[in-house]
């Protein structure tokens, strides 16, 4: 059991194609499609919350017709009960914690796990199948997890940070920052994609001679740190990105 799992996960060609249309549709699911407005409401009404449901099934169904679209079949039901319960039960209890990035990265693991276990399952159910688009799946998670799970996490990483600076005036554009780590992610990605290393090293130089005069201030040394801490972890996580992609696609 233990080395046929071990395969699933290692192989590229075993279980990949049966993990990434669903992480595609989780990381679609609890990003982009759950409004902060969702997220508050369950922090403050916990199992009341009505939203917390409502994106537990919008979860389930999202899985179902990701996956569903890339085997061309509409009889893996089951993914709308197993999704949707356990993305209760796991937000359930997040709701009950503070927002700090550990928590973020335990329910992100509990995720992956039933993400996974589903991909599992669906292996035994549809042995040998190859999704349709997989280089479209590939690409598509990977773009989602540079821009809103590694924003995610790198935001909740450096939150204590970035508290410190919250009253020292204006800070540029609202939301600057989240657009400039998205994008420099984005392109990282690309660069390695498509071999051309140099260029992140470049983008690094780019980035360091336009942020030279708001950091190099005297008594700005807090902000200096807090901004090169950033950006290495934004581009680390990209380059694995980068080189994750590439692995899976078998370059």
């Amino acid at each position: 059991m233990i080395a046929s799992w071990a395969t699933f996960l290692i192989d590229p060609s075993c279980g990949w194609p049966y993990v990434l249309p669903l992480l595609t549709a989780h990381l679609l699911a609890d990003f982009p499609l759950q409004p902060k407005s969702w997220v508050d409401h369950r922090r403050k009404h916990g199992w009341a919350s009505g939203y917390l449901y409502l994106h537990a099934g919008i979860c389930g169904v999202m899985a179902y017709v990701a996956a569903s679209a890339a085997f061309a079949t509409l009889r893996i039901w089951w993914l709308l009960p197993l999704i949707s319960v356990t993305h209760v039960l796991f937000d359930g209890f997040k709701a009950r914690t503070d927002d700090r990035c550990w928590h973020f990265v335990l329910d992100q693991i509990a995720h992956l796990a039933i993400v996974l276990l589903a991909a599992f399952l669906l292996m035994q159910e549809l042995p040998r199948a190859t999704p349709l688009g997989y280089s479209l799946w590939l690409c598509a998670t990977a773009f989602l997890l540079t821009w809103w799970g590694e924003g995610n996490l790198i935001e909740k990483a450096t939150a204590r940070w970035r508290d410190q600076f919250e009253d020292a005036g204006p800070r540029g554009l609202a939301q600057g920052g989240l657009w400039i780590g998205r994008l420099e992610r984005s392109l990282i990605v690309l660069f390695v994609l498509t071999e051309h290393y140099e260029a992140t090293g470049f983008l690094i130089a780019a980035k360091s001679v336009l942020r030279f005069g708001e950091v190099s201030r005297p008594g700005h040394r807090g902000e200096a740190e807090y901004v090169l801490v950033g950006t290495l972890a934004s581009f680390l996580l990209a380059i694995l990105t980068g080189l994750g992609a590439r692995y899976l696609l078998g370059w």
